[in-house]
């Protein structure tokens, strides 16, 4: 069965294509969506769509588009098909051409641009209800106009025909499940009616023959009535006239009303026939109430995760700003430097716990969406092998990275999640092995119902990766919830570490691009995860050389005297650039809201300000259009300062005039990479230094796991001054304690150390209490 049509007319690509996507979105795949860029290409396409035996429903058209204007177009569709319901978009309200549309076209609704989604969606899904239900009642006004003619040819017929017509014209009267009625035109007096009639009323024949619906109250306003009568009056017949009438009881139901006037014996009268639509009616507003409720669930929910967001990446920015300020100081000790690295650990965890919470949210409401780009996939998956081999190693694992000798180089398709599927996967599969291995295995496969895999004119191919691992498995009643969101197998738990955010994520970002991901395993023996994706082959990318993150040190010689204001209402925020900045040589000042904002540019003209966007008095969106306004605004860099995590906000924020955007807790290089961007700054950078010792410190110290037997060697006296230290996380303490252990056993120094860098003490306190008992 072919799916009915919605066509899109509009002169404007981009507009077609957002009407196409919101379309698709709120109509699923029960409707497929036509595209029309003039009035002459939607008409043909009509002709065509006719001609195919298509359905159209629903015809959305722009009013001023060259040659044809909407308002014609849909004229012009009308006689084509008038039951096809016309809807008008357009960012001007021509009064003359809705009316033209409304009068000639029938025109069932009128959307201004740019519209609302929730609009639009609402507007074709009851416009397309519409449709059908006039269909459907079309159809059976259909059989009654044809049973009407049949009663018309009976009645001229002879006696004894007449009469064996009025028996089969009774029958199917009476019989009929619709009410039928039919009354005196001049008084409203009923004169037949059928047995549903008297069902839905609630009258027996004998009280409702020879009396109005007034008389019986049936009517609930009577100015419908009056309507339907002047409706009757203008066109001798009404279709599908939604009413309400009263039962005997009390109780009020809702119909559709088709009525026509007919002359019987010489008198006017007229043949009603309701249909009730009293439950769907109920199921409307049902649905209407819990639209409305998961409407405002949805509000709540990004309002609070905006708010979380805000709240968490303030404090968050201040302290892995601090932090990497602190570590612009060339006098901090080894062990200083260290510290400032498991601050910055800390936070950048952390972050990315918020950023989780925040994308999985994003995926659960769809507004997450496929990025495609081309690249070099064999880049991809070194830089993947790179980034494990020496985890991999320190834990004694063999990481193996195998591909298919035919295995494309460059592929289109969105490689930040597809990279970040492979880090999830790969991270766990190496986090959870103790011994064994890692594998993953990438081979492509040919399309579906392609016998030639090779075929150049066909570029479309499927990825298939897998990773294996021979770590502990999953048990058999942990398999069904492994994708779902914040669950952990019971290895996770034990180890206190994820959050049970990377696979779910993983999964939805593979079911978006074409594929999912199933998971085999052995309790005890490892796990295997299969994904597969849909790729296009690409064409050789130019691939940009890593750039090598150099800090600034300073202003070039000869650079002029650059003034920059810092607007933000929290202090700790302000405090953080303004070191920073006057660090390096800017001359910097600052302001805690818009206004002071505005008062500083005015009098100090700085070249560039870093804006907030929440502040109390004044935020940074009024003020930000207050000073882009004047002609001297427009020569000032501003750049916004937000801690919110939602990309659409970026627009927002774009619209409001600035410049560009910068999310909280930013990294110094970005600070000064956009200053030098907007204000052809030229820096003094650090003279780059060997991290030789550096490297090989972390890589000597890969650690084995701490055992009891490995504790039992030191002395009791020892033991217990380090199970204080470790309950009361005094670090200092610890790592004074770990000088004390002797050369021969530098290993279970290194775990000790890794432990604690870790803030794992906890497992530090169990092993002593192991190796007590």
């Amino acid at each position: 069965m072919r799916k009915p049509v919605i066509i899109c007319v509009d002169d404007e690509p981009t507009i077609l294509e957002s009407l196409k996507i919101e379309l698709k979105k709120a109509l699923e795949d029960d409707y497929l969506i036509e595209t029309a860029s003039g009035g002459e290409d939607a008409l043909e396409l009509l002709a065509e769509l006719i001609e195919d035996k298509y359905e159209v429903p629903v015809v959305i058209s722009d009013y001023r588009m060259p040659g044809i204007k909407g308002d014609e177009l849909l004229k012009e569709i009308h006689k084509t098909c008038p039951d096809t319901i016309k809807i008008m978009l357009t960012g001007e309200a021509n009064l003359g051409a809705v009316s033209n549309a409304i009068k000639y076209a029938k025109l069932y609704r009128y959307i201004a641009k740019p519209w609302q989604y929730e609009d639009l969606a609402l507007t074709v899904k009851e416009a397309i209800r519409s449709y059908f239900q006039g269909k459907q009642l079309a159809e059976q006004n259909v059989k009654l106009q044809e049973l009407n003619q049949e009663l018309e040819s009976l009645v001229k017929q002879r006696t004894v025909a007449l009469r064996q017509s009025e028996e089969k014209l009774a029958k199917a009267f009476r019989s009929s499940p619709n009410p039928i009625t039919i009354t005196k035109l001049d008084d409203g007096t009923h004169l037949e009616i059928n047995d549903a009639f008297c069902q839905v009323t609630g009258y027996t024949m004998g009280e409702i023959i020879g009396r109005t619906a007034i008389d019986l109250g049936l009517w609930v306003d009577p100015k419908n009535r009056d309507r339907l009568f002047h409706l009757l009056t203008e066109s001798g017949r009404v279709r599908n006239y939604e009413l309400e009438s009263r039962n005997k009881s009390g109780e009020i139901r809702t119909a559709l009303l088709s009525a026509e006037i007919l002359d019987i014996d010489g008198e006017k009268c007229l043949l009603s026939v309701s249909q009730d639509i009293s439950d769907r009616k109920q199921i409307e507003i049902a649905l209407q109430e819990a639209k409305e409720v998961a409407d405002t669930a949805n509000r709540a929910k990004s309002q609070f995760l905006a708010n979380m967001s805000h709240e968490l990446r303030t404090p968050l920015n201040a302290i892995i700003g601090f932090s990497q300020l602190l570590g612009r100081d060339r006098s901090l000790k080894v062990d200083q430097q260290e510290y400032l690295e498991i601050i910055n650990r800390s936070g950048e965890h952390l972050l990315g716990l918020i950023n989780n919470v925040l994308q999985l949210s994003k995926i659960e409401v769809g507004e997450v969406s496929i990025d495609k780009n081309s690249f070099d996939l064999y880049r991809l998956l070194n830089s993947l092998d790179e980034m494990f081999k020496l985890i991999a190693e320190n834990k004694g694992l063999q990481l193996v990275f195998d591909y298919d000798s035919n295995l494309p180089q460059y592929v289109e398709t969105d490689e930040r999640k597809l990279r970040q599927i492979l880090i999830n996967l790969l991270g766990n599969a190496i986090k959870f092995t103790s011994e064994g291995g890692v594998t993953l295995r990438v081979a492509i496969r040919q399309p579906s119902g392609e016998e030639n895999p090779t075929n150049e004119d066909n570029k479309q191919r499927t990825l298939s990766f897998e990773i294996e691992d021979t770590g502990p498995g999953i048990a058999p009643s942990e398999v069904d919830n492994l994708f779902a969101a914040f669950f952990q197998t019971e290895t996770g738990r034990k180890s206190l570490e994820g959050t049970g955010l990377g696979l779910p994520i993983s999964r939805k970002f593979v079911q978006l691009m074409g594929g999912d991901i199933t998971v085999s395993t052995i309790l005890g023996h490892g796990s295997i995860f299969k994904f597969n994706i849909e790729v296009s082959l690409a064409e050789a990318v130019e691939m940009q050389t890593p750039q090598v993150i150099r800090r600034v040190m300073g202003l070039a010689p000869g650079s002029s005297d650059y003034r920059i204001l810092v607007v933000d209402d929290r202090q700790e925020s302000r405090l953080l650039l303004m070191k920073l900045l006057t660090s390096v040589g800017f001359s910097v000042r600052e302001g805690v809201n818009g206004e002071e904002a505005i008062n500083i540019w005015l009098n100090w003209e700085p070249h560039l300000i870093w804006m907030d966007m929440r502040m109390p008095v004044m935020d940074g969106y009024e003020a930000t259009k207050y000073i882009k306004t004047h002609l001297k605004g427009q020569a000032t860099a501003i750049i916004a300062l937000t801690a919110s995590a939602f990309e659409e906000d970026r627009s927002v924020v774009l619209s409001a005039g600035c410049d560009d955007f910068v999310r909280k807790p930013f990294r110094e290089e970005v600070i000064f990479e956009k200053i030098a961007q907007y204000l052809g700054v030229r820096y003094l950078y650090e003279e780059p230094h060997s991290d030789t010792e550096t490297v090989s410190k972390f890589t000597q110290s890969s650690t084995q796991p701490l055992t009891t037997e490995a504790l039992k060697g030191m002395s009791p006296l020892w033991l217990d001054e380090l199970y204080q230290a470790a309950d009361a996380i005094d670090n200092e303490r610890i790592f004074q304690l770990i000088e004390e252990i002797p050369p021969e056993s530098t290993s279970l120094a290194l775990t000790i150390a890794d432990l604690v860098n870790s803030f794992r003490c906890d497992r530090i306190i169990d092993l002593i209490e192991e190796a007590r008992n």
